[in-house]
Protein backbone atom coordinates (compact mmCIF):
# COMPACT_ATOMS: atom_id res chain seq x y z
CA UNK A 1 0.00 0.00 0.00
CA UNK A 2 1.12 3.21 -0.54
CA UNK A 3 1.74 5.86 1.56
CA UNK A 4 -0.93 8.29 2.73
CA UNK A 5 0.04 11.69 3.56
CA UNK A 6 -2.45 14.39 4.93
CA UNK A 7 -5.16 15.59 3.08
CA UNK A 8 -4.99 19.17 1.58
CA UNK A 9 -4.21 20.72 -1.95
CA UNK A 10 -0.49 22.22 -1.58
CA UNK A 11 -0.19 25.83 -2.31
CA UNK A 12 1.56 26.48 -5.37
CA UNK A 13 4.52 29.41 -5.41
CA UNK A 14 4.19 32.74 -6.85
CA UNK A 15 5.28 31.96 -10.40
CA UNK A 16 3.27 28.48 -10.71
CA UNK A 17 1.66 28.17 -14.19
CA UNK A 18 -1.49 26.12 -14.28
CA UNK A 19 -2.33 23.94 -16.67
CA UNK A 20 -5.57 23.69 -18.12
CA UNK A 21 -7.92 20.82 -16.54
CA UNK A 22 -7.41 17.57 -18.27
CA UNK A 23 -10.59 15.17 -17.59
CA UNK A 24 -9.55 10.93 -16.67
CA UNK A 25 -11.74 7.96 -17.39
CA UNK A 26 -14.34 7.55 -14.21
CA UNK A 27 -12.82 4.97 -12.02
CA UNK A 28 -15.44 2.49 -11.10
CA UNK A 29 -15.26 -0.21 -8.10
CA UNK A 30 -19.14 -1.74 -8.55
CA UNK A 31 -21.52 1.31 -8.57
CA UNK A 32 -18.95 3.62 -6.35
CA UNK A 33 -16.63 6.20 -8.43
CA UNK A 34 -14.41 8.87 -8.78
CA UNK A 35 -14.79 10.84 -11.86
CA UNK A 36 -13.03 14.48 -12.62
CA UNK A 37 -10.21 16.06 -13.97
CA UNK A 38 -6.28 17.18 -12.88
CA UNK A 39 -4.26 20.15 -12.82
CA UNK A 40 -1.01 21.04 -12.87
CA UNK A 41 1.02 23.89 -11.03
CA UNK A 42 4.91 24.61 -10.49
CA UNK A 43 5.25 22.66 -7.83
CA UNK A 44 2.06 20.82 -7.06
CA UNK A 45 -1.33 18.81 -8.62
CA UNK A 46 -4.23 18.32 -7.63
CA UNK A 47 -7.58 15.88 -9.12
CA UNK A 48 -10.89 17.42 -8.42
CA UNK A 49 -14.11 15.33 -9.53
CA UNK A 50 -16.96 13.54 -7.85
CA UNK A 51 -16.42 10.74 -5.37
CA UNK A 52 -19.76 8.64 -5.19
CA UNK A 53 -20.10 5.54 -2.70
CA UNK A 54 -22.97 3.41 -2.88
CA UNK A 55 -25.06 2.43 0.34
CA UNK A 56 -23.84 -0.59 1.46
CA UNK A 57 -20.90 -0.46 0.00
CA UNK A 58 -18.43 0.68 2.72
CA UNK A 59 -16.43 3.87 2.34
CA UNK A 60 -14.72 5.10 -0.47
CA UNK A 61 -11.69 7.56 -0.64
CA UNK A 62 -9.70 9.22 -3.62
CA UNK A 63 -5.93 9.91 -4.09
CA UNK A 64 -3.14 11.30 -5.97
CA UNK A 65 0.60 10.14 -6.55
CA UNK A 66 2.96 12.64 -8.25
CA UNK A 67 5.80 11.69 -10.15
CA UNK A 68 8.85 13.83 -11.18
CA UNK A 69 10.25 12.08 -14.46
CA UNK A 70 10.29 7.98 -12.79
CA UNK A 71 10.43 9.17 -9.20
CA UNK A 72 7.49 8.88 -7.08
CA UNK A 73 6.39 11.19 -4.58
CA UNK A 74 3.91 10.08 -1.26
CA UNK A 75 0.29 9.92 -2.15
CA UNK A 76 -2.11 12.18 -0.92
CA UNK A 77 -6.13 11.34 -0.55
CA UNK A 78 -9.28 12.75 -0.09
CA UNK A 79 -11.76 12.97 2.73
CA UNK A 80 -13.43 9.68 2.75
CA UNK A 81 -17.44 9.32 2.04
CA UNK A 82 -19.36 6.09 3.33
CA UNK A 83 -22.11 4.19 2.55
CA UNK A 84 -24.08 6.41 -0.33
CA UNK A 85 -22.42 10.09 0.45
CA UNK A 86 -20.81 11.70 -2.90
CA UNK A 87 -19.75 15.16 -2.83
CA UNK A 88 -16.93 17.06 -5.26
CA UNK A 89 -13.56 16.44 -3.50
CA UNK A 90 -10.07 17.95 -4.45
CA UNK A 91 -6.90 15.98 -3.44
CA UNK A 92 -3.54 17.80 -3.59
CA UNK A 93 -0.26 16.77 -3.90
CA UNK A 94 2.88 18.63 -4.23
CA UNK A 95 6.19 18.01 -5.80
CA UNK A 96 8.67 20.48 -4.21
CA UNK A 97 10.88 21.02 -7.28
CA UNK A 98 11.13 23.30 -10.22
CA UNK A 99 8.65 22.85 -12.97
CA UNK A 100 6.79 20.45 -10.34
CA UNK A 101 5.36 16.62 -11.17
CA UNK A 102 5.63 15.69 -15.04
CA UNK A 103 3.11 13.22 -14.48
CA UNK A 104 0.15 11.87 -11.84
CA UNK A 105 -1.80 8.96 -11.21
CA UNK A 106 -5.59 9.06 -9.73
CA UNK A 107 -6.31 6.44 -7.56
CA UNK A 108 -9.94 5.25 -5.93
CA UNK A 109 -9.30 3.39 -2.34
CA UNK A 110 -11.99 1.08 -0.26
CA UNK A 111 -11.81 1.42 3.36
CA UNK A 112 -13.31 -0.38 6.51
CA UNK A 113 -13.18 1.74 9.57
CA UNK A 114 -14.20 -1.85 11.68
CA UNK A 115 -10.34 -3.05 10.79
CA UNK A 116 -8.96 0.66 9.69
CA UNK A 117 -8.00 -1.03 6.23
CA UNK A 118 -7.72 0.64 2.80
CA UNK A 119 -7.22 -1.15 -0.44
CA UNK A 120 -6.10 0.59 -3.95
CA UNK A 121 -8.77 -0.47 -5.73
CA UNK A 122 -8.43 1.45 -9.07
CA UNK A 123 -6.09 3.60 -11.09
CA UNK A 124 -5.65 5.52 -14.12
CA UNK A 125 -3.13 5.18 -16.20
CA UNK A 126 -0.04 8.04 -15.63
CA UNK A 127 -1.65 11.36 -16.35
CA UNK A 128 1.27 14.03 -18.23
CA UNK A 129 1.67 17.61 -17.64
Amino acid sequence: MATLGTIGVAAPSAQAAETAAIPFRSLTYGASYYSGSVSFSNRSVSATGILHSVSGSGCRFASVTPYVGSTEYPTYRSVIYCNGASGTVTVGAPADVPGGPSSVVVGLWTYDPATDTATLVRTTKPIAR
